[in-house]
Formats: C-alpha cells, sequence, structure tokens
C-alpha cells in the first residue's frame, strides 16, 4: 500500500494518484500493510457514562418543571409535553444505536414524522396551536440532544460531524422562523431551541472544527 503524505492515509497498490486529495502518489514511498483495507472493527460504546448522564438529566428536567409548574400554574400543563420529550428522546436513542447504518437520515425523518403527527393532532382537536409552540420545538431540542449523546456514544467519525452541523442548524432555524413570522403565541420554546442550536453549532466548531475543515479539503478536494 501507498502512503499519501497529503491525507496521512494508506492508498491500494496501482493508484497513481490520491482518490481523496488527487495528489500524485511516489511508488517509493510503498508501505507493506498486512491487516486489511478495511478492517472489521466492533463498535464501541460508551453506554454506562453516557446513559447515566441522559437519565440524570432526565429526572432533572422532569422534576424542575413540575416545581415550576406547581410555583407558577398554567392553563397549558407543559410538564406532561417535558415527559413526553423525554420519552422521544429515550425512544429515539434506543432506535437510532440499533439502526446505525444512516444516523442522520433516521434522526431527520422521526423529527419530520412526529412534527407531522403533533400537527394533524392539534388541528384534529381545533388547533390551540401547541404543536408548533411547543411541541415541535421541543422535538428538535430532543434531536439535537440525540445527536450528540449519540455521536459521543459511539465514537462518530468526522464526516458524521459534518452531517450533524448542518442538521443542527436546521433544527435550530425551523423554530426561529415561527417566531419571524408570528406563527406562536409563546415564544420562549423557540428561542430555546434556537440557543440550543446555536450552543451546539458552536461545541461542534470549537471542538471539531480542525478536523471537520480537514475532512471537507480531502472531499472537496481543495
Amino acid at each position: 500500500m501507498i502512503l499519501c503524505n497529503h491525507c496521512k492515509v494508506y492508498i491500494r497498490d496501482g493508484k497513481n494518484k490520491c482518490p481523496l486529495c488527487g495528489n500524485i502518489l511516489s511508488h517509493n514511498e510503498g508501505i507493506n500493510k498486512e491487516e486489511a483495507i478495511y478492517p472489521e472493527i466492533p463498535p464501541a460504546y460508551e453506554r454506562h457514562l453516557a446513559m447515566r448522564i441522559l437519565i440524570f438529566i432526565s429526572v432533572v428536567a422532569i422534576v424542575i418543571s413540575f416545581i415550576i409548574y406547581r410555583l407558577f400554574p398554567t392553563s397549558v400543563n407543559w410538564p406532561v409535553l417535558v415527559v413526553m420529550g423525554i420519552m422521544s428522546v429515550w425512544i429515539s436513542i434506543g432506535y437510532v444505536l440499533r439502526k446505525r447504518s444512516n444516523i442522520t437520515k433516521t434522526i431527520m425523518w422521526q423529527v419530520v414524522i412526529m412534527s407531522l403527527l403533533s400537527i394533524i393532532w392539534d388541528w384534529k382537536i381545533g388547533w390551540r396551536g401547541w404543536s408548533l409552540d411547543y411541541a415541535i420545538p421541543f422535538l428538535c431540542i430532543a434531536a439535537i440532544i440525540v445527536m450528540y449523546i449519540t455521536a459521543k456514544a459511539m465514537r462518530l467519525g468526522t464526516g458524521y460531524y459534518i452531517a450533524y452541523f448542518l442538521l443542527g442548524g436546521l433544527f435550530g432555524i425551523i423554530p426561529g422562523l415561527f417566531i419571524l413570522l408570528d406563527l406562536v403565541s409563546v415564544d420562549y420554546p423557540s428561542i430555546i431551541s434556537v440557543a440550543v442550536s446555536i450552543i451546539f453549532l458552536s461545541a461542534i466548531i470549537i471542538f471539531q472544527g480542525e478536523n471537520i475543515l480537514s475532512e471537507l479539503q480531502k472531499r472537496m478536494h481543495i
């Protein structure tokens, strides 16, 4: 196998150019590697720590939501929506960990389907607006949390972070559009969703920015 000095990856013999960056390969730099080109590596999960943190956050969120509701009662029993959102997060994480072939697509379709179902349900009971006020923003927040937990638990590669970067930005824009188009009567769930998305994107840029830039350079032949 031949080492590409630009991409720092090994290329199968017989290639004159690197398929990633397009640079000409020097056959004098060939290195014999006994391992397979696509070694079978079993997925490693940090299940215990990630799940314990998620359980703790879930319990704290439920307790705080009911305390706030008791201190400042409203006409909408929104702690129930918090419980339903947390249950959605757990269901999504379990489903995503089982369906690992295309994680970003799975998360996207889950959010789209559940959002449409909440809108239809809201419309069927007389349209009170809770689907846009609460359900969809909380679904977006749940999706961002699921993406982060999945990326950490499964130790995904840089390529997945690019998809998560774009998908996280999309989830943050949707509730923001509800506010700009004056489609919601309660702003704070959408504001929280936008804020979580910004924090999520900032974390990826800060901690994975160099890796993402390097991956883009390889894929786009920059």
